[in-house]
């Protein structure tokens, strides 16, 4: 297990994660179900990121920290996926991808 400043990294990135993902689930069972209808894509993509982020092991450094930069890092990611239609969610490696674009976009600005 890694030890230090990174590790204390994820577990800022995931505190952050998880209350983002809440009040995203909270608006949307708040919703019309037409409403809920509607964005049923937007909720799989959260859930995905919200699972990627809960559950995987030993992500890169250059995510967590271009992640952390954001004050809503899963909407921002959204809006990059709808952006570019090449990137998927489907799989952690496409979930990966989607990171590494915003990562390196992060380092560009």
């Amino acid at each position: 297990m890694r030890r230090g400043l990174f590790r204390e990294k994820e577990r800022e990135l995931w505190k952050k994660i998880a209350k983002e993902h809440e009040l995203f689930r909270y608006k949307m069972l708040a919703s019309t179900a037409e409403a809920v209808y509607d964005a049923c894509n937007r909720i799989w993509f959260y859930e995905c990121i919200y699972e990627y982020f809960q559950y995987a092991e030993n992500i890169e450094e250059k995510f967590v920290a271009a992640c952390l930069e954001e004050e809503n890092a899963i909407a921002t990611l959204w809006e990059l996926y709808v952006r570019y239609e090449y990137l998927k969610v489907g799989t952690w490696e496409d979930v990966e991808e989607i990171l590494a674009v915003f990562a390196e976009r992060k380092g560009k600005s």
